[in-house]
């Protein structure tokens, strides 16, 4: 590397401002500021300061700006590398001095024809020029602009801003093919009339590509398909990470279709319930849940409200097979709620207000990620327990393939709930979190204790050293959250910038080299592999860990933390988790052999009223009948009930004559006997209806 000094002559910039040293003096420099003609007094400890901390950074020379294109001979390929490495082994006899300048010519004839006697200079003026090995890397000079005319250049940007308007922002497929076409067509249009030394001629399908590339807007793109807050999440990235420092501070509530078909016991028919759930932002704690197999609403929504609220001392009387207790209970400073039609009511925000919910916040449509925690709560609940039950629907048609989820389905939506308390309280609040470093119960715990109150040779610039000499080094995809090193996530809006050009260049899952400072973590430099530079990310979760922004984070300081987790994390048991499944096996063979009892039954109902076991459980009482055990509806009255009748006629005698309409109404119900009913002391008013009428005769009305 080039090495600056404050010697006489050189230039530098401290915020903004342009200095020249004048005069090195004993312990001072004289400095003339550039930009308002002043001579200033600066001393070398000052300057030095202001050098390391990033302030004072070097104007490059020329000669530099002109031959070093890369800040780190590691970015390039193999072959690039290898070549200036070869360069400088050639060059390096002339710079240690062992060939002096008069025998550079033989040096030259002795390498056998290894270099030409131009490159060979070319090579050593760039190296007296900067000292520097980049400076020996070949690049391709490549076009300084576009090789063709102003015209044909005017006329492609039309007809690709055509297919841009009408097509691509518009959310309509294209092709490359389509815009060349449309090029094509116009200059076939404008040729029309010109001489044949005048005409325009095509360009390739790849600089229609190219140009194509560098005028659409990845965000236009994705407005019509995406909507413009996911096309804003998507360019910018997520720029800050909401911090809750206490429980109940800020609560996340959300509803999804649950990935599992249970049985309505209304029809015994499989269907996807829906799960309104609520869960702690501090210490991912389930606060509760509510599961119903109706439209969420304001009252589902008030539900869970409740549960959430209230203590769950009834945790071991109902459901007993849970081992651990659901400490998390009270009401909550401010609720996240998505801003869906059915939150967006006065009743569910009024019922808020009076229960002392400080805040209701209403997300905005497609905006997921501002209530991250409950999407990962229902991303958890889904791979821990419900993806592995019979009925699951996976979560996408490709998982399920030709899985049949409703012939599968076998448990009620009784036995869920009670595999939601096992799921929350034995696995989810009681197993170590990776992303918190150890289990919501214990933070939760821990929490509510806390809150009771509920001439010196240096490089042009500190940055520039850092990327030479910096010992940490990773490849990392650039994500919406910005680079992963250590579990931690690193952002700038040069990042995201970065990762739209990748993506604009079908490069979105290409891997970027990140380097780091091992004795300070608190940003990492990111490599731009298309405009050969670095660009700084900062450290998104210094609020979260409480570290003091005016001290260096030291690499191994994020390394005990996350060995600390792992250790943290082997205290916890592995086998609860099949423990607990096991339980919920339990309660599933139960339902299982519960269903198929149910179906059998309603299968021998629907082809024998009579006999039917499924009616005999659930709706008729047995009465001992002679040697035969009837079920019989128990009235006030004991009558035998007509299957066809419709309409029952009370007499006092048979009549001795039987009118044709008689006869008619005979053969409806039975040939060989005659229906009647004897009663007492009931009225006709008291005896119960099964869809008939009850008329009487005109003797007994007169």
């Amino acid at each position: 590397m080039a090495g600056y000094y404050f010697s006489a002559g050189s230039r530098f910039l401290i915020k903004g401002n342009e200095y020249l040293v004048r005069k090195e003096l004993e312990r001072d420099y004289e400095l003339e500021n550039l930009n308002y003609e002043q001579t200033e007094l600066w001393k070398k400890d000052e300057l030095l300061k202001l050098w390391w901390e990033g302030s004072l950074i070097f104007r490059k020379n020329e000669a530099e700006q002109d031959y070093i294109r890369v800040q780190n001979i590691d970015d390039l390929d193999t072959k690039s590398k290898n070549e200036a490495i070869r360069r400088y082994k050639i060059l390096e006899p002339v710079i240690k001095g062992d060939i002096l300048p008069s025998e550079i010519k033989g040096y030259i004839e002795s390498l056998n024809g290894e270099v030409k006697k131009s490159a060979f200079y070319e090579w050593k003026k760039r190296w007296e020029c900067t000292e520097d090995i980049r400076a020996l890397v070949a690049f391709k000079s490549g076009p300084k602009g576009p090789k063709i005319s102003q015209e044909i250049q005017k006329i492609l940007d039309g007809a690709i801003d055509h297919y841009l308007k009408h097509y691509v922002y518009e959310g309509l497929k294209y092709t490359i093919e389509d815009i060349y076409s449309e090029f094509a067509t116009r200059i076939d249009e404008e040729n029309i009339g010109r001489d044949k030394m005048e005409k325009l001629n095509y360009v390739s399908r790849s600089k229609v590509r190219r140009r194509f590339m560098e005028l659409v807007d990845i965000y236009k793109v994705d407005l019509p398909k995406k909507g413009s807050v996911l096309a804003k999440l998507k360019r910018d990235g997520v720029k800050e990470e909401v911090i809750a420092a206490r429980p109940l501070q800020r609560v996340e509530i959300d509803w999804t279709p649950v990935d599992l078909m249970l049985i309505d016991p209304a029809d015994l028919k499989p269907k996807r319930p829906n799960l309104i759930y609520a869960v702690d932002k501090c210490t991912g704690m389930p606060l509760g849940f509510f599961v119903t197999f109706k439209p969420v609403d304001s009252l589902a929504l008030k539900q869970c409200l409740i549960h959430l609220i209230m203590p769950k001392i009834y945790l071991k009387e109902l459901y007993p097979l849970v081992e651990n207790e659901w400490v998390a209970h009270g009401v909550p400073h401010s609720i996240v709620v998505d801003n869906a039609s059915v939150n967006d009511s006065y009743e569910f925000e009024e019922a808020c207000l009076q229960l002392g919910v400080k805040e209701v916040q209403f997300c905005k449509i497609d905006a997921g990620y501002q209530k991250g925690t409950i999407e990962r709560a229902f991303r958890r609940l889904n791979t821990m327990f419900i993806h592995n039950q019979k009925g699951t629907t996976f979560s996408n048609f490709i998982e399920k393939g030709r899985y049949d989820s409703q012939k599968k389905a076998c448990i009620t939506i009784q036995g869920f709930i009670y595999m939601a308390h096992l799921g929350m309280v034995d696995i989810v609040a009681n197993s170590y979190d990776q992303r918190r470093g150890n289990s919501p119960h214990n933070l939760w715990v821990q929490g509510i204790e806390d809150n009771k109150r509920l001439m010196l040779q240096i490089p042009r610039s500190i940055d520039s050293l850092k990327i030479i000499l910096m010992g940490g080094s990773e490849l990392r995809i650039i994500q919406q959250q910005g680079v992963v090193i250590q579990n931690e996530y690193y952002f700038s809006p040069e990042l995201m910038e970065l990762k739209n050009l990748l993506e604009k260049f079908k490069r979105e899952e290409e891997k970027v080299r990140v380097r780091f400072d091992l004795n300070d973590m608190r940003k990492v430099y990111v490599y731009d592999p298309i405009n050969n530079k670095y660009i700084t990310a900062e450290f998104t979760g210094l609020k979260r860990k409480k570290v003091n922004l005016d001290l260096p984070v030291p690499y191994l300081a994020l390394e005990l933390d996350s060995k600390k987790r792992t250790e943290t994390k082997k205290t916890f048991n592995p086998s609860n988790r099949a423990k607990t499944k096991r339980k919920m096996e339990l309660i599933r063979e139960q339902d299982e052999k519960k269903i198929k009892k149910w179906k059998r039954n309603k299968e021998q109902m629907d082809s024998n009223y009579e006999d039917s076991d499924f009616i005999y459980e659930t709706v008729l009482k047995p009465v001992q009948d002679g040697t035969n055990c009837k079920a019989i509806i128990t009235t006030e009255s004991n009558i035998n009930v007509p299957s066809i009748n419709d309409e029952i006629r009370i007499i006092d005698e048979e009549p001795a004559v039987k009118q044709k309409d008689e006869k008619k109404y005979e053969s409806q119900t039975h040939k060989e006997e005659n229906w009647y009913i004897e009663y007492d002391d009931t009225d006709v008013e008291d005896l119960p209806s099964w869809d008939v009428t009850m008329k009487k005769d005109k003797k007994e009305l007169a």
